[in-house]
C-alpha cells in the first residue's frame, strides 16, 4: 500500500506541474465569474434574475458536456500515450511497483483531477450566488451537492472508457483525434439508435439532472448507478489487461 501511495502522489505532482492542468483550472474559475458578471450587467435589459439559484446546476450541465470531457481526454493523453511516446513510462516500471499499481495510480490521479475540477466549479458558482444575492438554502445546497456527486460518478465512468481507448495509441495526437471523434459519435448515436442512450456512458453526462428531479423513480436512479459503476469496472479491467501486456 505504501508503494502505491508513493506512486499515486507522484502522479498527482506530475499532473499539477503540467501547464495544461493549470490552464484548465484557471479557465474553470474564470468562466463562471465572467458569465455571472455578464448576466448581472444584462439584467436591466433582460429583466430577468441575472444569477439564479440554479446557476451551479446550469454551469455543471455545460461543464459535463464539453469542458470536463475535454479535460479527461487531455489528461488521459498525458498519462498514457504521451508517456509511451516519450518512453518515460519505463521509469515508472523501474520503481518497486507492479504494473497494476502504476495503472491504478494513474487512474486514481485522473479521478482526483476530475473531482478537484468539480469542487472548484461548485465553490466558485456558489460564491457567485452569494455575491448576486441569490444564496441557496440548506435544502437547495444539498440538492446541488447531490448533483455534483452524481456528475463525478458519470465523469469517472466516461474517463474509464477513454483510459481503455488510450491503451491502443502510442501518440498523443492520434489518441486525441480518435477520442474526440469517438465522443462526438457516442453523443450523436442516441439520435440514430435509441438503445445507445441506455448503453453508452457518454449518454450520462447530464445524469446529475435525474438526481435533482422529483419525478424520477428511485429504482431508475439505482439501476443507472449500477450501470455506471459496472462500466467503470469493465473498462478499468479491459484497460489494465492491455496495459499489463504493453511493451514500452
Amino acid at each position: 500500500m505504501h508503494k502505491w501511495r508513493a506512486g499515486f502522489i507522484n502522479e498527482l505532482w506530475l499532473l499539477l506541474y503540467r501547464k495544461k492542468m493549470i490552464a484548465f483550472f484557471t479557465f474553470s474559475v474564470i468562466l463562471p465569474i465572467l458569465l455571472a458578471v455578464s448576466l448581472h450587467a444584462l439584467q436591466p435589459i433582460l429583466g430577468l434574475v441575472a444569477v439564479s439559484q440554479s446557476f451551479p446546476i446550469q454551469m455543471l450541465s455545460i461543464y459535463t458536456v464539453v469542458w470536463i470531457p475535454l479535460f479527461i481526454l487531455t489528461m488521459t493523453a498525458d498519462l498514457f500515450p504521451s508517456e509511451v511516446a516519450t518512453r518515460t513510462l519505463k521509469l515508472a516500471f523501474l520503481r518497486p511497483n507492479t504494473r497494476f499499481q502504476v495503472f491504478c495510480a494513474k487512474v486514481a490521479a485522473l479521478a482526483v483531477g476530475i473531482g478537484a475540477l468539480l469542487v472548484l466549479l461548485g465553490v466558485v458558482t456558489l460564491i457567485c450566488n452569494v455575491f448576486a444575492g441569490t444564496a441557496l438554502s440548506f435544502a437547495e445546497g444539498m440538492g446541488v451537492f447531490k448533483a455534483y456527486v452524481a456528475a463525478f460518478v458519470a465523469m469517472v465512468a466516461l474517463s474509464a472508457v477513454f483510459v481503455f481507448v488510450s491503451q491502443f495509441f502510442k501518440s498523443v495526437s492520434g489518441f486525441m483525434v480518435s477520442a474526440i471523434v469517438l465522443y462526438v459519435a457516442l453523443k450523436i448515436s442516441p439520435f440514430l439508435l435509441s438503445a445507445m442512450s441506455t448503453f453508452s456512458p457518454a449518454s450520462y453526462t447530464d445524469w446529475h439532472m435525474l438526481w435533482i428531479s422529483h419525478t424520477v423513480a428511485v429504482g431508475k436512479l439505482w439501476s443507472t448507478s449500477l450501470y455506471l459503476l459496472s462500466s467503470c469496472v469493465l473498462f478499468f479491467t479491459l484497460g489494465y489487461y492491455i496495459f499489463d501486456r504493453k511493451e514500452v
